[in-house]
């Protein structure tokens, strides 16, 4: 009786363990996919900034791709150093995205003593997907009419004149810097949490010139608020045909562009990477998304994490050496 009962229990057992990978498969399964809940993704710049208009373009199209919705927050502060922060200290699992830009990822290294993240090991490169030209903006009232104008008004009163800039660090920052190298005037850099205060802050005279981009930009344009007085690129853009490069109103070198990329944290596995960045990839393909970027004067473009990694390289070389021979100033 004893060994009868032995041999039953031996079955049950061997049963139950031929049973237990089948019945722990469905859990397994479950835990490896990706993604399996709404994807966090991170604008480092206020609401009506570039990036942040960006960011509700192909958030939705994107999450159609990946079968899950895209969060949007902005988290702001420190020339897009606060969203960035919030990436990089995100566990690697794909919930955590961000779009970076020149600032955050190559730029403020060089202007703030304390980062609180590495751009480089914290970070994921995913991929490069848009750029924008940089335009010289003054208030519709501003009595400079051309670039020619604004410099000999610079020039007659050095020190009195103020450029706002979206934060130290960002883009139009440096494009304020380079304006101000290449036309050799005397301006005062006033930073703004984002683009919405820096053009409150032009309409309302604090300060007589933003380089800015289009995006957040052109409705204030065709409100006739504000007047473009040149594009800081090397060819004239369609979405504003009649207004001259920075070459043609005698600043060459001064050509000055915004880029956007997607990020994650450090260990993002490439398998996540290559999925974002496939989702990313359907975004920038679909017409209505393609239209809309380029309307507000937004190249769409595609890269991989490797193209991305160097373009950060690539303006860390670049940039360090301008902030340096422009004294740009450094912050804590």
């Amino acid at each position: 009786m004893k060994r009868i009962k032995i041999r039953s229990t031996i079955a049950a057992l061997a049963a139950a363990l031929v049973t237990l990978p089948f019945a722990l498969a469905p859990s397994v399964g479950h835990a490896q996919a990706w993604p399996s809940k709404p994807i966090r993704l991170v604008a480092p710049f206020p609401p009506g900034s570039s990036i942040d208009l960006i960011a509700r373009m192909i958030g939705p199209p994107m999450g159609e791709k990946l079968g899950q919705s895209i969060v949007i927050e902005n988290k702001v502060g420190a020339g897009g150093n606060v969203g960035i922060d919030v990436v990089a200290k995100s566990p690697p699992d794909g919930y955590t995205i961000g779009i970076g830009a020149r600032g955050p990822l190559a730029i403020n290294p060089f202007l703030v003593d304390t980062m609180s993240y590495d751009p480089v090991k914290d970070i994921t490169p995913i991929s490069l997907f848009g750029s924008s030209a940089i335009v010289l903006w003054v208030a519709a009232d501003n009595p400079a009419k051309t670039m020619q104008e604004f410099v000999a008004r610079a020039k007659a009163n050095p020190g009195k004149l103020n450029y706002a800039s979206d934060g130290v660090g960002t883009t139009n920052h440096l494009g304020g810097e380079v304006l101000r190298s290449a036309a050799g005037i005397d301006l005062v850099h006033v930073p703004y949490r984002g683009t919405a205060e820096a053009i409150t802050a032009l309409l309302q005279g604090d300060v007589q010139i933003f380089p800015g981009g289009l995006p957040p930009l052109m409705g204030q344009y065709k409100a006739g608020k504000i007047r473009p007085l040149a594009v800081a690129a090397k060819e004239r853009i369609p979405q504003l045909p009649d207004v001259p490069t920075v070459a043609e109103v005698g600043l060459p070198g001064a050509e000055m562009s915004a880029w956007f990329a997607m990020v994650g944290p450090a260990g993002l596995p490439p398998d996540i990477v290559a999925k974002v960045r496939d989702a990313l990839g359907v975004a920038l393909s679909k017409p209505e998304v393609r239209e809309k970027l380029v309307s507000l004067g937004i190249t769409p473009q595609l890269s991989t994490p490797a193209e991305l990694a160097q373009l950060v390289a690539d303006e860390r070389a670049k940039w360090g050496p301008v902030i340096q021979a422009t004294k740009a100033m450094k912050t804590s």
